[in-house]
């Protein structure tokens, strides 16, 4: 189960079992298409143009697909930012939540984060360039020493280059359609998460109990409180903008004013 999920969502990679026809066995080489030219010029134009519309349909692929995995690494790193910001407020949600509901909530941000990030690697893997080596038409059939002089030799060689343009260019695009597929399976995958943790959340605040916290003093007696004789205080040259309130405790101030008595009696 697991491994179907990775497969999934292309963290591993589909075993790919190779074609082969009754009579031959794994070891046989793969045989390129080979084309044989034609000797009728009209025939040989009909090819060309049906090559060029393969060829046409393969660039706007190509462009669609690299245009999605664009799109798709700038909405995902919105979603990815704005899902970071969401970290403070699910921290304030779970104070005081008991450790069942900590867990899950916390295992669900993980998984969802997760995603969010393969989504963004799967769709970067389009944007290096480097990777994908795409063959193309080259000044050397027209420059070199033993070109096409006959205008159907001409033909019969541009056939051969577009034939073999196509065949090694359908894989590659092929690669950057399976990483927009993959991409978009864990965006998607990342935008239920959120949306049920969401909820999960906005649950949990409403309706779970909150422990109350509790401080615990084990040594109150190497407890050291500091009363200052506000009576005696002279505070010189304050400027307040504000009203000050204080408060005097009357217990205090009899005390006081019962030893003074004491003293005038003496």
């Amino acid at each position: 189960m697991i491994e179907k999920y990775l497969m999934y969502i292309g963290l591993r990679e589909k075993p790919i079992k190779p074609l082969v026809q009754e009579n031959e066995t794994d070891e046989t080489p793969i045989v390129k298409e080979i084309y044989s030219p034609t000797t009728d010029q009209k025939v040989a134009e009909r090819y060309l143009t049906y090559l060029k519309e393969i060829h046409e349909y393969q660039r706007d692929r190509r462009t669609t697909i690299e245009n999605k995995n664009s799109q798709l690494v700038g909405q995902a790193s919105i979603v990815t930012s704005i899902f970071a910001l969401f970290i403070p407020l699910l921290i304030d949600n779970l104070n005081g939540v008991t450790l069942w509901i900590k867990i899950p909530l916390s295992l669900l941000f993980f998984i969802v984060m997760f995603h969010y990030l393969i989504s963004i690697l799967h769709a970067i893997k389009t944007l290096t360039v480097d990777k994908y080596k795409y063959p193309g038409r080259s000044t050397k059939s027209v420059t070199k020493t033993d070109r096409k002089v006959n205008e159907l030799d001409f033909i019969n060689s541009e056939i051969e280059d577009l034939v073999y343009i196509i065949n090694n260019t359908t894989p590659l695009d092929n690669i950057k359609g399976g990483n927009l597929i993959y991409g978009a399976r864990c965006f998607k995958i990342g935008n239920i998460g959120f949306g049920i943790m969401t909820i999960l959340v906005i649950i949990s605040a409403f309706t779970l109990k909150r422990e109350n916290p509790e401080l615990i003093i084990k040594n109150l007696n190497d407890l050291k409180f500091e009363i200052p004789d506000t009576l005696n205080t002279r505070i010189i040259d304050l400027h307040l903008n504000d009203t000050l309130t204080i408060k005097i405790d009357s217990l205090n101030n009899k005390i006081h004013q019962i030893n003074k008595l004491n003293d005038k009696t003496k």
